[in-house]
């Protein structure tokens, strides 16, 4: 678990980043946020997630989980706005 806040909307770039602030990923990490970018594409939107972090110790690992459950939830988000 982790304790987040979310810096002001980016209505220009369509944006929201959130900022961790406390829980286990401080613990392993010196620092980490997420930014979601949704850009307009036809009908639908393209959906970006970035993950900005810094390392405590370089053989701490990757992140590799959150980006698949950044995948997941982008796809459970686009299966349910398709259907509406």
């Amino acid at each position: 678990m982790s304790k987040e806040v979310m810096e002001p909307i980016d209505d220009k770039n369509h944006s929201l980043t959130y900022k961790v602030i406390g829980g286990l990923l401080l613990e392993l990490y010196k620092s980490f946020k997420f930014v979601v970018q949704a850009t307009p594409k036809g009908e639908g939107s393209l959906v970006r997630w970035t993950l900005e972090y810094e390392k405590l110790n370089v053989d701490d690992p990757e992140l590799n989980t959150m980006l698949e459950f950044a995948i997941g939830l982008t796809k459970d988000m686009d299966a349910h706005l398709t259907h509406e």
